[in-house]
């Protein structure tokens, strides 16, 4: 079921052009129904269509990049603030609740009650912003009074010495006031906010370190979870946690069968019910991108992923069946399926770099709700996901050529000489273990099995919590975006030639009309553009109009300019620099690019750096290309099979992506 609604029994909805309501859902896959005839039937969930509702309109009218966006998005993300504690406890919510927030932030129950309204109707943190009005004059803060309010609240409200808002209040009155007195003669007077709006501020800082600044670090850690029952992890998708480790297993590449080292993986985990809702795996270490495509892999439905890998997943699966039995993997008739997909109400993770980029923080505050990092040297709060990835590290100990955990574990088996299974089959492999395996086994702390858990969560609801429904079912324009939105991004001018990064230049008639553009609300400024890429491929980039909010690809402007990842590009110029090769436009990349590969192709089979880098080029390549944006010039098909610089280790992978 797609389009937002989340379907729960007495709803109307349409199956395939006739209106029926839903009688009962009696579990993930189908629901009886009840059509206007009454007849009753049964339909698959994912081809229901919920009734049409209007969307809360957002920030029509207004530009992105625009200080008018701005102030409306940090607005938005207050109120988003503000209802955060009663989203999390979903229909459980009572007015008095609701009550209570409303009257620790100032504001009336029916404000509050209308953005929840609008928020569960888009799900968006956009969907809470004030819609353009023409009378409107603009509110935004003087930078001044910016300044002097953020520097009020670090030095005085942020102390040991707690004193009260009204206090630092007060003292914001006199600094205005002595501002005004001394300003210079043609400057404008400052105008003193409101104290709703003073406070406001100060309740957009994190609560953690409001409580440690002022009350000091212990009593901060009131605030932390308890290892065991997580706090909020009440219903599924209330709290998800990702981690990356590296998988201790020796792989193959796909041409020479030789061994080319180890891959890491990227794990999404439901903490109330234990199910994987999704992962990502490949040769590169830890960063942004791997963490952006587990968490699409996780939001998204995995209807086609699992269609794409059906006919070598039964086979794995029967080979599951045979070694552990039909008790735990189900007999031949049992089809693999994995419904468990959807947007998290809040993200763990921890404090790793790539977890901290603009480009996750961007994509998550546009489709969850919140995220969380985990405090240095706080174990526990990454127990749950660390203990499932130990079990799968457990499972990967009984595949040839694991390299085991230890030295003393391994003894004098020799992973690489053992080594057989290639980086796809290995995908296979590990989602027929968690599908066919691992969710079907009882978890020792739930007293059943995850996807079980799942069930009763979304169907049936706990004691803690009532049924949620089934999530949205993310598809089509939207989820195409939600890739899109997951991409790294860089901001940059569109300048004649067209738009400049990493040393190429794209151009396509859709920047025509940004060529030499000013900001919006400073004339002075150049107006920088966001714009999305794929590492993998560097031939495209994708270019957000900030009028109509869509992406659109814009090609290299090098005609037949080679699908080329980042690393290959970083490559090539290493390569040019050493043979000195001037790079002077991309018809000289490309040039040396193709003379690089030509010199060095007769090493893949003798050096394992150099092979590892060519699988990596495989694996980058056979992953779908972002299809959000509209289309431009089909790629080239001179595509690159491997990456040959045989000095691999100078390129760092993801260095400056976030």
């Amino acid at each position: 079921m797609s389009g937002g609604v989340l379907p729960q029994a007495g709803e109307w909805v349409e199956h395939r052009g006739r209106r029926a309501r839903i009688v009962r859902i009696p579990n993930l896959r189908e629901a009886q129904l009840r059509d206007e005839r009454g007849e009753l039937f049964t339909a698959p969930i994912h081809e229901l269509t919920p009734e049409r509702h209007e969307e809360v309109a957002g920030e029509a009218g207004r530009a992105l990049d625009s200080e008018g966006y701005a102030t409306a998005l940090r607005d938005a993300e207050f109120r988003h603030s503000v209802i955060e504690p009663l989203l999390r406890l979903g229909p459980t919510r009572t007015r008095a609740q609701v009550e209570a927030v409303a009257r620790d932030h100032g504001c009336d129950p029916a404000t509050v009650y209308r953005w929840l309204k609008k928020y569960e109707a888009t799900e968006s943190v956009r969907g809470l912003m004030r819609r353009v009005r023409s009378d409107r004059g603009g509110g935004r803060l003087p930078d001044a009074l910016e300044k002097l309010m953020d520097s009020l609240i670090e030095q005085d409200y942020l102390t040991e010495q707690r004193p009260t808002m009204q206090n630092v209040y007060e003292r914001l009155k006199s600094e205005v006031d002595r501002a005004n007195r001394t300003r210079a003669e043609g400057e404008p007077e400052l105008r003193l906010p409101g104290f709703q709006t003073f406070r406001r501020r100060i309740y957009r800082i994190e609560e953690r370190r409001r409580v440690s600044r002022r009350f000091g670090g212990r009593a901060a850690r009131v605030l932390d979870p308890v290892l065991g029952h997580y706090p909020g992890a009440t219903y599924p998708l209330a709290v998800v946690q990702i981690d990356h480790t590296p998988l201790d297993i020796q792989l193959v590449d796909t041409v020479h069968r030789l061994p080319i080292g180890r891959p890491w993986i990227t794990l999404v985990m439901d903490v109330f019910s234990r199910v994987v809702l999704g992962f990502y795996i490949s040769f590169d270490n830890p960063n942004a991108f791997a963490a952006g495509a587990a968490l699409t892999h996780a939001i998204l439905p995995k209807d086609l992923w699992l269609a794409r890998h059906e006919e070598a997943l039964d086979r794995i699966l029967g080979l599951l069946r045979a070694e552990m039995g039909e008790a735990v993997v189900g007999d031949h008739t049992s089809k693999l399926d994995w419904p468990c997909y959807g947007r998290p109400v809040l993200v763990k993770m921890d404090n790793a770099r790539e977890f901290r980029g603009h480009m996750i923080e961007r994509a998550l505050r546009e489709h969850v709700s919140d995220r969380e990092f985990r405090p240095v040297l706080r174990p526990q709060y990454g127990g749950h996901i660390e203990r499932l990835l130990g079990t799968l590290l457990r499972e990967i100990h009984t595949l040839p050529g694991t390299t085991f955990s230890n030295p003393r574990a391994r003894g004098d088996y020799d992973a690489e000489e053992e080594a057989t299974i290639t980086l796809e089959a290995f995908e296979t492999w590990l989602t027929a273990y968690i599908l066919g395996v691992y969710h079907r086994r009882v978890h020792s702390e739930l007293d059943m099995t995850p996807l079980a858990a799942w069930e009763a969560g979304l169907l049936h609801g706990s004691d803690d919590h009532p049924p949620t429904g089934l999530p949205e079912r993310i598809m089509g324009d939207r989820a195409d975006r939600l890739r899109m939105d997951f991409l790294p991004f860089f901001e940059a001018t569109v300048q004649r030639t067209g738009i400049r990064h990493g040393g190429l230049i794209y151009m396509s008639d859709v920047l025509r009309r940004y060529i030499g553009a000013r900001h919006p609300d400073h004339p002075t400024r150049a107006r920088k553009f966001l714009v999305s890429y794929d590492p993998r491929d560097v031939s495209a980039v994708y270019f957000l109009d900030p009028d109509l909010d869509r992406y659109f690809e814009v090609r290299c402007r090098q005609p037949n300019f080679p699908s080329m990842s980042i690393w290959e590009l970083r490559a090539t110029r290493v390569f040019a620099r050493k043979h000195r090769i001037k790079l002077e436009d991309e018809r000289a990349v490309m040039n040396t690019f193709r003379l690089m590969r030509r010199l060095v192709q007769g090493e893949e089979e003798q050096t394992k750096s150099v092979r590892a880098e060519a699988e990596k080029q495989r694996q980058r390549a056979r992953v779908d290309r972002p299809a959000g944006a509209e289309k431009a010039e089909p790629p080239s098909k001179d595509r690159s099979a491997l990456n040959p610089f045989k000095k691999a280790r100078e390129i760092k992978p993801f260095d400056d992506i976030e």
